[in-house]
C-alpha cells in the first residue's frame, strides 16, 4: 500500500485544509473538521468494540485458566503456539502471537521450571534457543484445548455457522490490516488550547534554593 504525505498549500493556511499527495503524485485536499459526517460514537467504534472484547475476555480467561490450571493466559497462548510450531524461538513466538518479548521470556523462563517446556539450543545456531512442550506441557495442553473449546462453543453460540464463519474471515482479515493505523490521517492545523502539549519545565538545579 503506497504510503502518503501531507503538504499544507499556502491557500490552505487560513482554512485548516490539508492538501494530501500520494505516491502517485495526485493530490487531494482534506478538511479533517469535515472529513466524514459520521459522528463519534463509542458503541459502534469498531476498536473500542474490540477492545471491550478483548479487555473481558483476558480477565475472564486469565482468571479461569490460572485457577483451574495454574498456568496464565499468556502462557496458554504460548502453549498452543508450541502445539502447532514445535521447535519455535521465542522472537517466532513473539511475532506470531504478537506478544512483548520480555513476557514471552519471563513466561518461557517460568513454564521451564515447571516442567511445561523444554528449551535447548538450535542444532546450526548456538545463539537460538528452540522452545517445545515436554511430555507434561502436551498432556496440559490436551486438557487446556477441550476446555477451552467447550468455552467457545458457550461463547459463540449466539451465532450460526454461517455467522461464525464470517465472523473468523473478518477477523483475519482486521488482523491483516493492522498495518493500516501506520497510516497517515488528516489532522487539524490547530488544536484546542485545552490539549496543547504542555511545556516542559526547566529542570531544578542543585545548591541552595533562591529567595
Amino acid at each position: 500500500m503506497p504510503r502518503e504525505t501531507c503538504e499544507r498549500g499556502g491557500s490552505d493556511r487560513g482554512s485548516g485544509m490539508q492538501a494530501v499527495t500520494n505516491a502517485a503524485g495526485t493530490a487531494r485536499d482534506t478538511d479533517p473538521d469535515r472529513a466524514s459526517d459520521r459522528i463519534f460514537n463509542s458503541d459502534d467504534y469498531v476498536p473500542a468494540l474490540l477492545a471491550v472484547l478483548s479487555n473481558a475476555l483476558t480477565s475472564n480467561g486469565s482468571t479461569f485458566y490460572r485457577g483451574n490450571f495454574g498456568v496464565g493466559l499468556t502462557d496458554w497462548r504460548i502453549m498452543h503456539r508450541l502445539a502447532a510450531e514445535p521447535g519455535a524461538t521465542a522472537h517466532q513466538i513473539c511475532a506470531r502471537s504478537m506478544l512483548d518479548k520480555g513476557v514471552v521470556s519471563r513466561s518461557i523462563a517460568w513454564m521451564e521450571e515447571q516442567g511445561i517446556v523444554v528449551v535447548e539450543n538450535d542444532a546450526v545456531d548456538a545463539r537460538r534457543r528452540r522452545i517445545a512442550l515436554s511430555r507434561a506441557g502436551h498432556d496440559l495442553f490436551e486438557q487446556m484445548s477441550a476446555v477451552a473449546l467447550a468455552r467457545e462453543e458457550n461463547f459463540i453460540a449466539v451465532l450460526s455457522d454461517a455467522e461464525r464463519a464470517t465472523l473468523i474471515g473478518l477477523l483475519k482479515r482486521l488482523i491483516g490490516n493492522l498495518d493500516a493505523f501506520s497510516r497517515p490521517v488528516p489532522m487539524p492545523s490547530r488544536r484546542p488550547a485545552a490539549v496543547q502539549a504542555p511545556k516542559r519545565k526547566a529542570a531544578r538545579k542543585s545548591g541552595p534554593s533562591e529567595p
